[in-house]
């Protein structure tokens, strides 16, 4: 059994919707990575999960993300509150916190709408099969009509005297 698992698996894999696991994951109720602009859950059920009391990602002064020093545990910078100095002040990190709220509702939303252009991307292509099948039938029957036309052509031909 994998140890995480993308949004669609899991939601496959539990009966889960996946509107109802980015609630959860907006919420922290679930146990949840986000690697390579992807959402990971723990593979367990939702009763299992261990809800988040708060989580903050460190950042760079530059605002790119950083990974977490050798010698901390990654579950300490999670839950790790950014910090003040005497320079950067409380309007500053307070700034911080809302750039980094935004950053994760800008992937959540990144997240949304890729999966809204696979979907879509799978209309079309069920789409183009349908065209594809009404317009084979559209020729079979115009070829239908053409042949019936000649033999009630021909009937009509040989029905009159010459």
């Amino acid at each position: 059994m994998k140890g995480w698992l993308p949004l669609s698996e899991y939601s496959l894999q539990y009966k889960v919707s996946v509107s109802t696991l980015r609630r959860r994951i907006k919420s922290d109720q679930v146990q949840v990575r986000f690697d390579e602009g992807k959402y990971l859950l723990k593979n367990c059920p939702l009763k299992e999960h261990k809800p988040k009391i708060h989580k903050t990602i460190k950042t760079s002064p530059l605002g790119s993300f950083a990974p977490p020093p050798q010698n901390e545990e990654p579950e300490k910078v999670l839950n790790s509150k950014p910090t003040e100095d005497r320079t950067t002040g409380p309007f500053l990190s307070a700034a911080q916190e809302m750039l980094n709220e935004l950053k994760r509702a800008y992937r959540v939303i990144l997240q949304e709408k890729e999966e809204q252009v696979l979907l879509l991307k799978d209309e079309v292509a069920d789409l183009r099969t349908l065209v594809g099948v009404l317009e084979e039938e559209n020729t079979r029957l115009k070829a239908e009509m053409t042949e019936s036309r000649s033999f009630e052509n021909w009937l009509a031909d040989a029905g009159t005297p010459r």
